[in-house]
C-alpha cells in the first residue's frame, strides 16, 4: 500500500471535493521533488508523437484538475507526457453555485457541475508566460461566441504547444456543437498552425448521441483539425448539484472509452490522431485505448483517487506491456 492510499487519499477525502482541491493545488505550488513523486520511468518505449508534439510517454493530464494554468509545471514535473490547463473563457467565470461537485467512492466516479470557473483569458496568458515548460502543454477554451474564443486563443497560443476545443462540456451552453466547431476551428486554423484537438461528447453505440459526436469530429477534421480528444463527462441528472445535474467521470466510463475510440477512428481515418479520454485508471485501461487506435490517454479522475504516483504506475505498466508485446 503507497503513502497516498494509506494517508493522503483518507486526508484528502476528509475534507469537501472543493477544499480538498485547494488544498491539492497549494501543495503544487511548493518547492517539492514532484519528479520523485510522481515515479514517471522515462523509457524510450513510450515515446510518441501528437500532431507533431514529441512526447516523452503518452499519458496526458486533462483539463479541469489546473483551472488557471498555475501549477501546470508541477504537474508536467510529475511525470505526464503533457499536461492540458483550463477550460479558460476569454472574461473570467465564477462558476455555478455551490454545491457543484462530488465524489462516488464506490465507483471511482465524480460528478461536477462546476460552470468553469477561471480568471480568464488575459489572466491566464500572464500566469502561462512566467510558468517554465515541464511538458507540452494545451489549454482548453469554451467560450461560445465566436469572436471570444478566438480572443481566448490569441491571448493563450503565444505559451502553449496547442489547444484543446471543449466542444462539449455539460457545463458550455454550445449549441449546433458541429457547425460551431467546424466555424471555430476553420477561424482558429487560420490565426495559428499549432495543433487544434476537439475534445467531443460521449455516446452509445446507435443512439443520437453518437450522431452527434461523430459530426463534431468529423466538422473538426474538415475545418483543419489536429486530432480529436474522445471523451468527455458524461451528462448526468443529479441532486446534489445547485444545477441539479453535473458530467460523470472516472469508473462508470471505463469500459466505454476503448469501443468509442475504436468507433471515432474509423470515422474519420487513420490520419487525424484521437486522445482516449474517460475512465482510465491503470495501464490495462490505456493498454486497451491504445489498441483501439488511440495515439494517447488523458486522466483526471484517476489523479484523485490514486494520487500524484499515478503517472509512475501508468509508465511503468505500459513500459513492461511494450516489452511482453515484443
Amino acid at each position: 500500500m503507497g503513502w497516498y492510499e494509506a494517508v493522503g487519499r483518507r486526508l484528502f477525502f476528509s475534507l469537501d471535493p472543493e477544499r480538498s482541491h485547494r488544498l491539492a493545488q497549494r501543495l503544487l505550488g511548493l518547492p517539492l521533488p514532484w519528479g520523485r513523486i510522481g515515479g514517471a520511468v522515462d523509457d524510450p518505449a513510450l515515446r510518441t508523437s501528437l500532431a507533431g508534439i514529441t512526447l516523452r510517454n503518452p499519458i496526458g493530464l486533462a483539463a479541469g484538475f489546473d483551472k488557471t494554468c498555475a501549477h501546470l509545471d508541477a504537474l508536467g514535473s510529475l511525470g505526464f507526457g503533457y499536461v492540458v490547463g483550463g477550460t479558460v473563457t476569454r472574461a473570467p467565470r465564477r462558476g455555478n453555485l455551490h454545491p457543484r461537485i462530488a465524489r462516488d467512492p464506490a465507483r471511482r466516479a465524480l460528478v461536477n457541475a462546476m460552470g468553469m470557473p477561471n480568471p480568464g483569458a488575459e489572466a491566464v496568458a500572464r500566469i502561462l508566460a512566467r510558468t517554465a515548460r515541464t511538458a507540452p502543454r494545451f489549454v482548453s477554451i469554451a467560450d461560445e461566441a465566436l469572436a471570444d474564443a478566438v480572443g481566448t486563443a490569441e491571448l493563450v497560443e503565444p505559451f502553449v504547444d496547442g489547444i484543446e476545443i471543449n466542444a462539449s462540456s455539460p457545463n458550455a451552453g454550445w449549441e449546433h456543437a458541429s457547425s460551431h466547431t467546424g466555424e471555430l476551428v476553420r477561424a482558429l486554423r487560420a490565426r495559428t498552425s499549432k495543433p487544434l484537438f476537439v475534445k467531443i461528447p460521449p455516446f452509445t453505440a446507435g443512439d443520437d448521441d453518437r450522431a452527434q459526436a461523430v459530426s463534431i469530429a468529423t466538422a473538426a477534421r474538415d475545418a483543419g483539425g489536429s486530432g480529436i480528444v474522445c471523451a468527455n463527462t458524461l451528462p448526468v441528472a443529479d441532486p446534489r448539484m445547485s444545477t441539479g445535474r453535473g458530467g460523470l467521470s472516472g469508473g462508470p466510463l471505463t469500459a466505454g472509452t476503448p469501443r468509442m475510440v475504436a468507433e471515432i477512428v474509423d470515422v474519420i481515418g487513420p490520419d487525424l490522431p484521437v486522445v482516449a479520454c474517460g475512465g482510465i485508471f491503470t495501464a490495462d485501461d490505456a493498454r486497451r485505448c491504445l489498441d483501439a487506435g488511440a495515439v494517447a490517454i488523458q486522466v483526471y479522475t484517476a489523479l484523485i483517487y490514486e494520487g500524484p504516483g499515478l503517472p509512475g504506475s501508468l509508465t511503468r505498466g505500459l513500459a513492461a506491456s511494450v516489452r511482453t508485446m515484443h
